[in-house]
């Protein structure tokens, strides 16, 4: 008899064992979020960076962001008067359009609040900037292009990321 009564306590125990740990899975998470919206910030491509056939050297091509009328050009619009930090790759590929070739691509940052080429200065990869009056700011996109020696003709494509966030 006593057994028999260890046996139901302990089956009694583990059902509401069992039942107490069905009862308490029940899990209630708070989740708090904020955010600080300063404003949009828009990154507008006003002309590509292009690389002129007749300049190709046998192994390497320079564009100069601050000289050379082949630069690419980007646009940031933003809130008036805001400090926004720049990033941008350093490297990218150019991958041909049949995949059997690469060529390699350093790339050469400038920037102004003005929109003249001249007078704007070299970026590093993180960049601290303010934007205009006008929430204005204009980059500059130029670098080197090298492993022209393998080069074959035709189409390569590339992207480039630019980063622009707003500094609190």
């Amino acid at each position: 008899m006593i057994k028999y009564l260890i046996y139901v306590l302990a089956i009694s125990l583990l059902i509401g064992y069992i039942a107490d740990a069905q009862t308490t899975t029940q899990v209630v998470t708070k989740i708090t979020a904020s955010a600080n919206v300063v404003g949009n910030v828009d990154l507008i491509v006003m002309k590509d960076l292009e690389f002129e056939v007749g300049n190709l050297s046998p192994t390497d091509l320079i564009v100069d962001p601050q000289r050379d009328s082949h630069s690419g050009q980007i646009k940031i619009v933003g809130s008036p008067n805001s400090l926004v930090r720049i990033t941008n790759e350093k490297q990218s590929i150019l991958q041909h359009e049949n995949g059997k070739s690469q060529l390699y691509f350093t790339y050469n940052v400038s920037g102004s609040t003005d929109n003249v080429q001249q007078k704007s200065v070299i970026l590093t990869q993180k960049n601290e900037v303010k934007l205009s009056d006008g929430g204005l700011y204009y980059l500059w996109v130029g670098g080197q292009l090298s492993g022209l020696e393998n080069i074959i003709p035709g189409n390569y494509t590339m992207e480039l990321k630019i980063d622009v966030e707003y500094i609190l």
